[in-house]
């Protein structure tokens, strides 16, 4: 009974340490101050446009942008800036995007917050 037991017990201990493993730590998350995020020069050009390239244009470009929302120029990002943040940062009563994938990183939002805190110039 005493062998049963200390089995017993070390097996609980094993399956709660496996189930503590499990958790999915994002490491842009976990180390916020690391330097791999670089918001210190942050433009439309160098910053912004290239989220929305990576994330949004092929949906969201002048030909037949989904939602009517144009992503690929500064001209229509400006005029839209309320929606489009909206739905990037996945607020109430808009449509998350990037539709059917996860929210952008961290990193991204804030290059995006920081440019409109600017006063969203064309640079």
């Amino acid at each position: 009974m005493k062998i049963f037991l200390k089995a017993l017990l070390a097996s609980a201990f094993a399956l709660t340490l496996s189930l503590g493993g499990c958790y999915y730590d994002n490491e842009e998350d976990l180390y916020l101050g690391s330097s791999s995020c670089d918001t210190s020069n942050v433009t439309y050009t160098l910053s912004v446009a290239p989220v929305f390239a990576g994330y949004c244009n092929s949906c969201h470009a002048t030909g037949s942008p989904s939602g009517g929302i144009v992503t690929d120029n500064y001209e229509s990002v400006v005029a839209n800036i309320t929606r489009i943040k909206g739905s990037i940062n996945h607020e109430n009563g808009y449509l998350a995007m990037p539709q059917n994938g996860g929210k952008l990183s961290t990193c991204d939002l804030s290059k995006i917050d920081i440019w409109i805190r600017k006063g969203m110039l064309n640079d």
